[in-house]
């Protein structure tokens, strides 16, 4: 999808998010407030690579899942295959997202500015002569100005900001060559106040990568393209009561090398990752005095050889066979190997029809797992060994593709089914480190799980109105060997229906948005019953994931217009946009609350039923 698409879809908040809009697509997951994962085709958020220019981005979003860590204006294109196959696809069995700069070089100087109550957001290209140019943006958020009242829920107050910096420097000495450097570092902040329970809450986390590449494209027909990068994530979490404090740190840290090469139908490829990891490592002090054994470090190297070939078979097949080696290595006896093969097939039907069927095996090396995934930084990555073997997953997919009315629709219909394996789950709390002897091992389940599910999408590609409608039934059922896991139960994320629809309407200088979502309620463990026992609250829970929340919807509205253009050349605006119009109040999750002689269980609902916002926006 090109970026530049994407300023026409409805700017809800002043923005028009990549990630945000990619979930609203057929297939992919829709968010709810609370919720900032990726979930493509029923796969948990850890199996999905989302990346910047082909390096792993981790935890890619900002609190509550509103804005992801992508900044619109600085990339030409956003890249999205949901169950690739293709052996030049990363180690993760999910679907991979990559944001990618343009290497255009010109002598203009260009740039984007948004300016709102939320955030404010720019973007500068700057030429450094006429073969070279510079691209930077930045984003700062400070919600606690004008939406502080907002942010508070009962007896709890949210003071949060958070911020995005990118920089691209692209240079082409010959028609050959062409040189580039791509950086990105962002930060998140976050304090909640508990007054009930005197509490204070402080998170703390960010992610930052850079890339150095340079590609080579040859007069004879080849063209190679190698890559240095370096890719981060660190979390802080803290918590600090009148007589206790609890830290939650976790990190991750990635160097490696990636190279291509490819000459007619043939790709082959190196993938060599560094990676250092500290997974959930918990401290507590004051008057619980628990002494946690320290979590260590973990160290592993990941490498990958790959090779994939693509033929015209016919005038009407095509096909592509390709093969991943990996291995995977931690210090001492831990080392992994596999083979993935992946095959494609693709048939023109018609002129405007294409019918696609993919088959592979994927393999995974590193696991994401946590105590929430609800937005907030407390999931963390740790690497393959011992009982936590490598996931992988049998993948295969069908799809249908036909342009109608000369091109002005596109309707798409989906199929997929993945088989999983080795698959990990956290069942600890918080009461694990506070009250006793933490250990990972012994906070995660192991086992597998199926996906599959169905979609539908049209597509209104030109004139006035503009956008799609989608409808997906996905299911995503896991089972696990341990006790009072019994049976299959749908994992934590999963919806089994969901309708999207997107619309843009153009009229003179004015353009109109919506977005509308009506989802399933997603699986939780509801508590069946709870009681006093020596003055302490106990709970007993029903079936794992045997209750769902209620059905979600919301509807959103935008509307942008152009002031006259500026007298240089450019354009300028306004937009308005109401998040949840109709203020439905959508579930998020259900919680065990005491106050005083109070004890009640009821579903909670986000803070703010309905987000207004203003922003002025000029492009030049």
């Amino acid at each position: 999808m090109r970026m530049d698409l994407m300023q026409e879809l409805p700017r809800i908040m002043g923005n028009a998010d990549p990630l945000r809009y990619s979930s609203l697509l057929p297939g992919i997951q829709t968010n709810s407030e609370y919720d900032a994962g990726v979930h493509i085709e029923g796969c948990d958020n850890g199996h999905n690579a989302v990346r910047i220019d082909g390096v792993t981005i981790y935890n890619p979003a900002h609190m509550l899942g509103f804005f992801s860590v992508f900044n619109a204006s600085h990339f030409s294109e956003m890249s999205l295959s949901k169950h690739p196959v293709s052996a030049t696809q990363p180690n993760r069995l999910g679907g991979v997202i990559d944001m990618l700069p343009s290497h255009r070089t010109g002598t203009e100087i260009g740039g984007e500015l948004a300016v709102g109550p939320m955030s404010s957001q720019g973007t500068l290209r700057l030429p450094l002569g006429a073969r070279t140019r510079l691209t930077l943006s930045a984003r700062e958020a400070y919600l606690n100005l004008l939406y502080g009242p907002w942010l508070k829920t009962e007896d709890e107050i949210v003071k949060y900001s958070f911020g995005d910096y990118n920089l691209s420097l692209v240079s082409q000495p010959d028609s050959a060559n062409t040189l580039s450097l791509e950086a990105y570092a962002g930060h998140d902040n976050v304090g909640i106040g508990e007054g009930l329970y005197q509490i204070n809450t402080s998170m703390k986390w960010g992610n930052m990568m850079a890339a150095a590449t340079w590609s080579h494209v040859s007069p004879h027909g080849w063209q190679m393209r190698h890559k240095l990068f370096t890719s981060g994530y660190q979390m802080r979490f803290g918590l600090e009561q009148t007589n206790m404090a609890v830290t939650l740190n976790a990190s991750v840290l990635d160097f490696g090398l990636q190279s291509l090469f490819s000459i007619g139908g043939w790709t082959a490829g190196l993938d060599v990752t560094h990676h250092t990891l500290q997974p959930q490592h918990p401290t507590v002090s004051g008057a619980l005095n628990v002494d946690n054994t320290p979590v260590p470090r973990q160290r592993a190297l990941e490498g990958s050889l790959f090779a994939c070939y693509q033929q015209q078979l016919s005038p009407r097949w095509q096909g592509e066979a390709s093969l991943r080696a990996t291995l995977f290595q931690q210090p001492g006896d831990i080392r992994y190997a596999a083979l993935d093969p992946g095959l494609t097939l693709r048939y023109a039907l018609l002129p405007s029809t294409t019918l696609s069927a993919s088959l592979g095996l994927k393999h995974q090396y590193l696991h994401l797992t946590g105590i929430s995934d609800m937005g907030l930084p407390v999931e963390f990555w740790f690497a393959a060994g011992g009982r936590n073997k490598p996931q992988y997953a049998f993948v295969g997919g069908l799809s249908a593709e036909t342009f109608l009315a000369d091109g002005r629709y596109r309707l798409v219909v989906e199929g997929y089914y993945r088989r999983l394996y080795h698959q990990t789950e956290y069942v600890g709390n918080a009461f694990d480190f506070l009250y006793g002897t933490y250990s990972l091992d012994g906070s995660l389940i192991h086992g597998h799980g199926t996906n599959y599910g169905a979609s539908v999408m049209l597509e209104k590609r030109r004139g006035p109105l503009t956008g799609w409608v989608g409808y997906a039934y996905g299911r995503a059922r896991r089972r696990f060997d341990a006790q009072g896991y019994d049976g299959t139960f749908p994992a934590a994320h999963e919806r089994q229906h969901e309708f999207n629809a997107v619309a843009t309407y153009r009229i003179k200088r004015w353009r109109l948005g919506s977005t509308l979502v009506m989802a399933g309620g997603t699986p939780f463990t509801k508590i069946e019953h709870f009681y006093l026992l020596s003055n302490h609250v106990m709970a007993a829970y029903g079936r794992h994931n045997g209750a769902r929340l209620t059905p979600y919807v919301r509807l959103d509205l935008s509307a942008c217009y152009d002031f006259k253009p500026l007298r240089r050349g450019g354009t300028h605006g306004i937009n308005l946009s109401v998040y949840n119009v109709t203020m439905h109040r959508n579930t998020l999750f259900y919680r065990l609350k005491i106050n005083s002689d109070k004890i009640s269980y009821s579903p909670l609902t986000f803070a703010v039923r309905m987000l207004p916002s203003i922003n002025y926006y000029v492009s030049f």
